[in-house]
């Protein structure tokens, strides 16, 4: 007989719906951009179109944090031409690598009643505040919004070969009804970090469960591509009994630059979208655990697993085999660690061999 597992029980705490005190904010609506050694050409675009946003009726803030770029943001003259005329500005400098961090001290400084992150290669329709004011109001109930309408726009053009996964992993998406759901599994409307809307008393708890440790995920950390914070405030909001959705009225483009419009860019940012995501997910939900257990694969497969499809890639010289060998890789050793459990030495050599982490 296989001796019993302790399963973990939830943290009831964090199951603990917050409660939001009537809480007067000075602002509707705090525009979060966070840049780490920023593009001109992106970041230029992206605070016009935030100067641009029609915020009749709403009072707004923007601020933008450097997560310790090379040059400081502060001394760039297109930002200071960008951002004079803005209304409420401020500038935060966070020297603790990680979007996380940028995250959280912008969280700690925001006003208003929303926050709404604009990453610095968005470039948000002009209406996307009035919508979300439409949206908030609708459906209260919802404490997360993403974009429905997501055009990816490859600024210095894409080998056709690999066009299409990359509109894919830059999160294009063409939705045509507002969707929402609260279950504790991903669903395909749950949004991303591009131009998420969250309730900001959601997002002060999400502060305090990271500085318990709960929540582990930097985010992306210099050059290295996981993601995981801005998955972790949308699984908070389900934990704690709000949804979370999408909508076509919230549009913005998403501009890519050739440095990230290639093989080996695509390739590093699978394998930092999946080896974070058991983790991101069992840190929210760890009842999980148990289901986890029964989804790791053993290591004699996993090798055989990463070693075949290793040669059947080189052999096709197929980029979409490339990076379907990246994603099984990188979903599977996730769930290695997850667990805290060290990877078979033949996968740990595959990973080495593509150079992915």
């Amino acid at each position: 007989m296989a001796a019993a597992q302790e399963v973990e029980k939830p943290d009831e705490k964090m199951d603990e719906k917050p409660v939001s005190m009537k809480v007067n904010y000075e602002k509707d609506y705090s525009i979060v951009i966070c840049a780490y050694n920023p593009d001109e050409r992106i970041l230029t675009r992206c605070l016009k179109a935030v100067a641009a946003l029609d915020t009749a009726g709403l009072q707004t803030e923007v601020i933008l944090t450097d997560n310790n770029s090379r040059i400081p943001i502060r001394d760039l003259s297109y930002v200071k031409a960008c951002t004079k005329d803005l209304p409420s500005f401020h500038l935060l400098e966070v020297p603790e690598q990680g979007v996380k961090y940028a995250r959280m001290a912008a969280i700690e400084k925001a006003r208003g009643k929303f926050i709404v992150y604009i990453d610095s290669d968005n470039e948000p329709a002009p209406d996307y505040l009035q919508e979300l004011k439409k949206l908030n109001h609708r459906f209260p109930q919802v404490g997360a919004w993403g974009p429905g309408e997501v055009n990816v726009e490859f600024m210095d053009g894409i080998d056709k070969k690999i066009e299409a996964y990359a509109r894919h992993v830059f999160q294009e998406r063409h939705d045509t009804t507002d969707e929402f759901a609260n279950e504790r599994e991903w669903q395909p409307c749950y949004p991303y970090g591009t131009g998420l809307c969250t309730y900001t008393f959601l997002l002060k708890e999400y502060i305090a469960l990271a500085r318990q440790g709960a929540f582990t995920q930097p985010g992306r950390q210099g050059g290295a591509l996981t993601s995981g914070e801005d998955t972790q405030m949308v699984l908070l909001c389900i934990r704690k009994g709000y949804s979370a959705g999408v909508s076509p009225s919230l549009r913005l483009s998403h501009l890519i630059p050739r440095s990230r419009a290639n093989r080996k860019y695509l390739q590093r940012i699978t394998w930092g979208t999946g080896i974070c995501y058991e983790t991101c997910m069992l840190e929210v939900f760890p009842e999980r655990r148990p289901q986890l257990l029964k989804r790791l694969m053993s290591e004699s497969k996993f090798s055989r697993q990463a070693l075949k499809r290793m040669l059947n890639a080189t052999w096709h010289r197929n980029p979409m085999k490339q990076f379907e060998l990246v994603r099984f890789l990188s979903l599977n050793a996730g769930i290695y660690a997850a667990l805290g459990k060290p990877l078979p030495a033949t996968v740990a050599g595959v990973i080495k061999f593509l150079n992915l982490a």
